[in-house]
């Protein structure tokens, strides 16, 4: 894998590269702002969320661009867990960063296959009560229309729109999600429950599957673990990590490093356990019977 600095220059051609299709100014790599809290990419200065972790925001220039299209789908069947347990991270991420709700767009297909959305789950992913926005629909056309609707309004942070079926004219229609993100800065994440080979326009694809969790420092269940593939990246190159979802955050997996404290080299004694001693010495007890038969005959 290329050297992170590598990643951030290449990140910055292919901004140029964009703003000359587009017709618009040209940014020199560097010249935009350095990264900071408010999550600006350093390449050409636009912005974004960071998800946490160095690994993965150096491929992504510095996180998943703000005002852009991402797609994130499940490698496996059965693997719809972790797709939403990654979307809620990021959405999380986002609405902390922006201080505004997120609006989560649901196929009702996509609820049938993988459950619906549980409120007390949301508040311990860090969406807490009226931070997130819930809209269910029939048709995937109609998600996409929420969708483009919602990017272009600058009062939400996140949009994560979960559609099931296949799309209607795939290019054009996440072409157009794309173009509405941009107009409104706002961050859009297309979920697929199924993997699809369908062409997308999103900035960056995901795929998601679920991972072992690690044991946490008593030896129990661990927080959730996902496997992350970066299959498509127009800021850097691809890559794939096992992350561990603790809250509104992702870190790698196994990276703390945390002794367990039920280990045996800490908890179970060298030395055995003493042991009362007996009130008196039995002799001379038989092989059956208890010794008082014996004395009685």
């Amino acid at each position: 894998m290329m050297a992170p600095s590598d990643a951030m220059e290449i990140a910055g051609l292919r901004q140029r590269i964009a703003a000359l299709e587009r017709g618009g100014a040209l940014t020199r790599p560097g010249s935009g702002p350095s990264p900071s809290r408010e999550g600006l990419c350093a390449p050409a200065g636009e912005a974004c969320l960071p998800l946490g972790v160095p690994e993965v925001d150096a491929c992504l220039g510095g996180g998943l661009t703000l005002g852009a299209l991402h797609e994130a789908s499940v490698r496996a069947p059965r693997g719809e867990g972790a797709l939403m347990a990654f979307a809620l991270a990021v959405a999380a991420r986002a609405g902390r960063q922006m201080r505004r709700p997120v609006l989560v767009v649901q196929q009702d297909l996509a609820m049938l296959e993988a459950g619906t959305l549980y409120g007390p789950g949301l508040a311990e992913r860090g969406l807490p009560e009226g931070s997130l926005i819930l809209v269910r629909v029939r048709k995937a056309q109609d998600a996409l229309l929420v969708m483009e609707e919602a990017l272009k309004c600058a009062g939400l942070s996140a949009i994560l729109g979960e559609v099931a079926s296949p799309l209607p004219e795939a290019l054009t229609a996440t072409r157009r999600l794309a173009l509405a993100a941009q107009a409104g800065g706002t961050l859009g994440l297309l979920l697929r429950p199924v993997r699809s080979a369908e062409p997308c326009a999103a900035r960056t694809r995901w795929t998601l599957a679920p991972a072992p969790s690690q044991p946490d420092a008593y030896g129990g269940l661990g927080p959730p673990c996902l496997s992350a593939a970066l299959v498509r990246n127009r800021m850097g190159p691809p890559g794939a990590w096992t992350l561990e979802v603790n809250g509104a955050g992702f870190r790698l997996a196994g990276a703390d490093g945390e002794a367990r404290h039920d280990h045996p080299a800490s908890v179970l004694p060298r030395e055995p356990v003493p042991r009362p001693a007996l009130s008196g010495a039995l002799a001379g007890a038989p092989a059956h019977g208890s010794a008082g038969t014996a004395s009685v005959a």
